[in-house]
């Protein structure tokens, strides 16, 4: 995977975590990620968007934007959330345009956010993730004393 943007050591690695625990290994050496860190997203704590697909129409390119206003934890939470939301595009699970979820048609602008089928999938998936690299991080950090 290609992480393109100003992300540190640590949030690259977390990123990487992430990929790993979300992605097939053939599939992840497909994936671009621009990253983005951006002050001014109101209410938004974080957004992923395609950006790009391969000959077969597959999203594979992808912007992943993040609030900059939040905690260093609270970053990574997001980073781990939108990176289960570009894992619903890889595995076209959730449609570019946000319409169709699992196979299924959808009217995401009749669903209140927190019900959407995809948020509470990656809500789910994210604090798992990050509780899982907070481990993994804990486990290297103790190696490393």
């Amino acid at each position: 995977m290609i992480v393109k943007g100003k992300v540190s050591k640590f949030q690259l690695s977390a990123i990487d975590f992430f990929a790993d625990a979300l992605l097939t290994k053939q599939l992840k050496r497909h994936i671009i990620v621009h990253v983005k860190f951006r002050k001014n997203m109101a209410n938004v704590l974080g957004l992923t968007d395609v950006e790009d697909f391969n000959s077969a129409r597959q999203p594979r390119e992808f912007i992943v934007e993040i609030n900059s206003k939040q905690s260093k934890e609270e970053i990574l939470l997001t980073l781990a959330h939108e990176m289960c939301h570009l894992r619903q595009y890889c595995y076209g699970d959730l449609n570019p345009e946000m319409t169709v979820w699992r196979g299924e048609k959808v009217d995401a602008d009749s669903i209140p956010y927190h019900e959407q089928p995809w948020e509470i999938d990656a809500e789910c998936l994210s604090h798992i993730l990050y509780n899982d690299f907070k481990v993994f991080m804990e486990k290297t950090y103790d190696k490393r004393s």
